[in-house]
């Protein structure tokens, strides 16, 4: 911009001086204040938008007043105003396009001469197609910095989303598998003495979930490393739930399970109620041992319900503590758009899940 407006300025001047052979002076003093006001420009417009628009304004006001044609000058100014506009300093350049409207004014009231008036209007026409074309270039930049801003946003919320989904997953895989392993490590460390067979049993449960567990967490942080050979089995779905259930049963628990979800939902929305029977369970197991457990799946419209109730007779309702197990529960719910009620009875809590789907079979 800097070397155009430069080239125009001698152009301005070589044309000027033809047209002026009788008087070098004027020719000269056009080609100074032009020249001047390109360097100012060139040199100041990008640290100082505001004082560049301004020197170049009068430099170049000048300019024109001491020949109006060709009206190159002007062109050092026009630059400046776009610059400041991008550069943020708009009130500079209003307030400079306004001195030098009054000026242009002026000439075209106070002269007699139609082209006199003519080059005033000129000026001013000049000056305003600059004036839009900073206000555009002003509006572009301010979306593009926003979208930027939105985009970095979304990345930082998809990231948050993403931990949150990990630590849920983390949570539900090594609560159920250490919940599993301390009830059997409590059975074997009893039955060991007089059942030798049975502690054996309640061993190889506890090598079983562990392996399991370890397979799930290794699964988990190799995504995160970014490990392309890590395994992305695709989590749990509803047809395994009979397997979570009778694997809670190995551990003295007395589970009823009442699958009526038919069809089955996506895929998500399988994972999220398996995850919420899977840490109603381990609750249960782990706040109410030997308590009867009831599971209930069912639909009920566009409604995937759930419901996981332990009974067992309390002298008074049992105290709820939203800790991690529940709190993740609730996300998992909301991530759906459903919800989710944790509820103490007299006889025990009650786990309800309820989640919209308008999907068909997975």
């Amino acid at each position: 911009m800097v070397a155009l407006a430069l080239s125009a300025v001698l152009v301005g001047a070589v044309a000027g001086n033809l047209a002026r052979l009788g008087d070098p002076v004027r020719g000269l003093a056009y080609l100074l204040l032009g020249w001047s006001s390109a360097l100012v420009v060139g040199l100041l417009a990008r640290r100082a938008p505001g004082p560049a628009v301004a020197v170049a304004a009068a430099l170049s006001t000048a300019a024109a007043v001491v020949q109006p044609v060709p009206p190159f000058a002007l062109l050092p100014f026009a630059v400046a105003i776009v610059l400041a506009f991008v550069g943020g300093a708009a009130v500079w350049a209003l307030v400079a396009v306004g001195a030098a409207y009054a000026v242009a004014l002026t000439t075209v009231f106070v002269s007699d001469s139609p082209p006199q008036a003519v080059r005033g209007f000129g000026t001013m026409a000049i000056l305003l197609v600059a004036l839009g074309s900073g206000a555009f270039l002003r509006s572009r930049r301010a979306r593009e910095e926003e979208e930027a801003r939105l985009q970095v946003q979304r990345q930082r919320t998809a990231i948050e989303q993403e931990r949150l989904r990990i630590a849920r997953e983390l949570h539900d895989v090594l609560a159920h598998s250490l919940s599993s392993i301390t009830v059997q490590a409590g059975v074997g460390l009893h039955l060991a003495p007089g059942r030798p067979e049975a502690a054996t049993e309640a061993l190889e449960t506890i090598r079983t979930a562990s392996r399991e567990a370890l397979d799930e967490v290794r699964s988990v942080l190799g995504v995160l490393r970014g490990d392309e050979d890590a395994p992305l089995a695709p989590g749990p779905d509803l047809d395994a739930l009979p397997l979570l259930v009778e694997d809670v049963r190995r551990t003295g628990a007395r589970v009823v399970l009442d699958d009526r979800l038919q069809p089955r939902p996506s895929r998500p929305v399988q994972l999220a109620v398996y995850r919420v029977v899977q840490e109603a369970l381990t609750n249960a197991r782990r706040h109410a041992p030997g308590a009867a457990v009831e599971v209930a799946l069912a639909r009920d419209g566009s409604v995937v319900t759930a419901s996981v109730r332990d009974r067992r007779p309390r002298a008074e309702p049992p105290p709820l503590v939203a800790g991690n197990g529940i709190t993740g529960m609730r996300e998992r719910a909301a991530s759906l758009g459903g919800s989710l009620e944790v509820t103490a009875h007299d006889d025990g809590v009650e786990v309800a899940l309820k989640v919209p789907t308008t999907e068909g079979t997975a």
